[in-house]
């Protein structure tokens, strides 16, 4: 399995990033900080925080995925804006900017759009500066590789994912966002699709769409989608004559091994042994 390491990037280059961060979030008297795709804090929150501050307590926080509708518990205002790296085309996470307001303040909308001007300015300044350090120091420098014993894994599996081709043979829902979204990534298999690429094709927020999807699938949107390619690459290997790595290409995996362990975690085969015996 393989995961990019949000913080190493942060970190390279003498954190860089880091400081250009705690700079931008000084001058402007903001809190900046940036959260993985599993909403977790990644490095701290940068700026000048007072110990009183609502956000020196959401510092000590790690799992922020709730962030956005809490900003009153915490008494900030906040925006945010996804961070893609080019050369994986995906999210890696995203980045944050918060300001303490006022419980009356009557300026919060104009606060939240000055902080989504500010989100927006970063996301492109980070996103530059990453790709230009992954260009330099090579993208493998930032992806965790988890070696993984498969017969194992398998056995550990939960049951959405162990039962995840089943069910989506029998899959079945009314809701018109989420079969929008199921036709959205059955015609688009080839490509490296992501929540937030998902759920902007139908209008939802990320954090509500994968709720909802889930809700209304019984699988998590990255269960579906590696089930959705895993089903087709079962196809592809019994009916037509293309090659293993040619398949794991078509299918928008961005490494072969990568792809043989998915296949063999969903079907308990590796790639090759299917072909050769034809399993269903």
């Amino acid at each position: 399995m393989e995961e990019f390491d949000l913080q190493s990037l942060l970190s390279s280059n003498d954190k860089l990033l880091i400081h250009l961060l705690q700079s931008y979030a000084q001058t402007n008297e903001i809190a900046v900080f940036v959260l993985n795709n599993d909403d977790n804090l990644q490095a701290g929150i940068f700026g000048e925080l007072r110990k009183s501050s609502a956000l020196a307590q959401v510092n000590q926080v790690r799992d922020l995925s709730e962030l956005s509708v809490n900003k009153y518990k915490y008494g900030i205002e906040y925006a945010d804006a996804p961070l893609r790296i080019t050369a994986l085309n995906q999210r890696v996470g995203k980045i944050c900017v918060a300001q303490d307001v006022a419980k009356r303040d009557t300026n919060r909308l104009t606060i939240m759009q000055k902080l989504q001007q500010h989100a927006e300015f970063l996301r492109r300044m980070l996103e530059s500066v990453s790709n230009l350090i992954i260009k330099n120091r090579g993208i493998d420098d930032f992806i965790i590789k988890y070696s993984l014993d498969v017969d194992e894994a398998i056995d550990d599996l939960d049951k959405n994912e162990s039962g995840a081709l089943k069910r989506i043979k029998h899959l079945s829902t009314s809701n018109a966002s989420i079969i929008s979204a199921i036709e959205f990534i059955d015609n688009n298999l080839d490509k490296r699709l992501t929540l937030d690429q998902v759920s902007g094709k139908v209008y939802l927020s990320d954090y509500y769409f994968s709720k909802l999807f889930k809700r209304e699938t019984g699988l998590s949107f990255s269960v579906y989608l590696n089930a959705r390619k895993i089903q087709k690459a079962m196809i592809l290997l019994k009916e037509s004559d293309k090659s293993i790595n040619e398949i794991s290409d078509e299918l928008g995996f961005t490494r072969l091994s990568y792809f043989s362990q998915t296949f063999k975690k969903y079907t308990g085969y590796a790639p090759t042994k299917f072909r050769v015996e034809g399993k269903d």
